[in-house]
């Protein structure tokens, strides 16, 4: 969940969330909860009074972990009967290292 650049307040995406719906951002904050579900990974950052939802196909960190973490904004996510507001984590996959070149 490292990443790099400045990180966008998560009080003002909470409050314009239409605004930021599809935009890339950085989020930094204290994690507070986590779930993992069958066909979902989700926890809550918390930075100050404010609260963000992530979504991850990654692991989940460990709660009072400090993390920073590079997703797109979801204004209006869609789980079984509820609407919420949540950054979808970006996932770069590791460089591929040619198994010969590793060695040699």
């Amino acid at each position: 969940m490292l990443v790099f650049g400045c990180a966008t307040p998560i009080g003002t995406i909470t409050k314009h969330g239409e605004r930021f719906n599809g935009k890339n951002v950085v989020v930094k904050g204290k994690v507070i909860n986590t779930l993992h579900l069958e066909d979902l990974n989700y926890f809550v950052l918390k930075k100050k009074k404010n609260y963000i939802n992530i979504i991850t196909n990654d692991f989940l960190p460990a709660v009072n972990d400090n993390v920073k973490v590079k997703g797109k904004v979801i204004s209006k996510f869609y789980y079984q009967r509820d609407t919420i507001l949540v950054v979808k984590e970006t996932i770069t996959p590791a460089k591929k290292t040619s198994f010969n070149k590793a060695v040699n």
